[in-house]
């Protein structure tokens, strides 16, 4: 039931460079905004109010990237923890409930982004919902961590197997949708129909 430690390493690889990029300039923004706010009086009081408006946007994406990155590393450490050859059912317990709470913090910091940034249309023309994509996407990660946990439990070592697998499917499809949804991203046009007789 060992998973190679490759998979391990480019997952965390891949959590932090999304956290750098996604972060990175919402960081500087939230760095430049607080000394502007104890500047001197010579500064020009537009400055100042521009500068400290702009914190709370990064730090609303810095916590909803933060709460992304606390759920990849729970599911990892689940499947990690449920591919070893004697897992810790309590320590799995544990795990979940913190993997549930996470989960719930990052789709109130996903909802907060949403709430301040204006939404996209999708490809048919109307407005595209990525919360309740995440949300869906978070239930599926948690139903299938349940089901993980009661396969560890009644060791049925296939069902562990398949399951693992879907558990990581299930943290890469949050990996790739939450930065999207903090970038409001566009939707990607659909894909035209092949041409007759070519």
């Amino acid at each position: 039931m060992r998973s190679t430690k490759l998979i391990a390493i480019a997952t965390a690889l891949v959590c932090g460079s999304v956290t750098l990029g996604v972060t990175g300039p919402a960081l500087a923004a939230g760095r430049a905004a607080r000394p502007a706010a104890v500047a001197p009086a010579a500064v020009e009081p537009a400055v100042v109010e521009s500068a400290v408006e702009s914190a709370p946007e990064a730090d609303s994406r810095s916590d909803s990237i933060g709460s992304l990155g606390e759920t990849l590393n729970l599911g990892s450490r689940i499947v990690k923890e449920a591919d070893s050859w004697n897992p810790d059912v309590e320590h799995l317990r544990d795990l979940r409930v913190r993997l549930r709470e996470s989960a719930e913090r990052l789709l109130a910091d996903v909802r907060a982004v949403k709430a301040k940034t204006p939404a996209r249309p999708g490809t048919d023309g109307l407005a595209v919902d990525p919360v309740s994509d995440v949300k869906s996407q978070l239930d599926t990660l948690l139903k299938d961590v349940n089901d993980l946990l009661t396969a560890v439990q009644v060791k049925d070592v296939g069902k562990v197997t398949a399951l693992v697998g879907q558990v990581t499917a299930d943290l890469q499809a949050l990996l790739t949708s939450v930065p999207k949804l903090l970038t409001n991203a566009a939707p990607l046009p659909p894909v035209p129909a092949p041409l007759p007789g070519l």
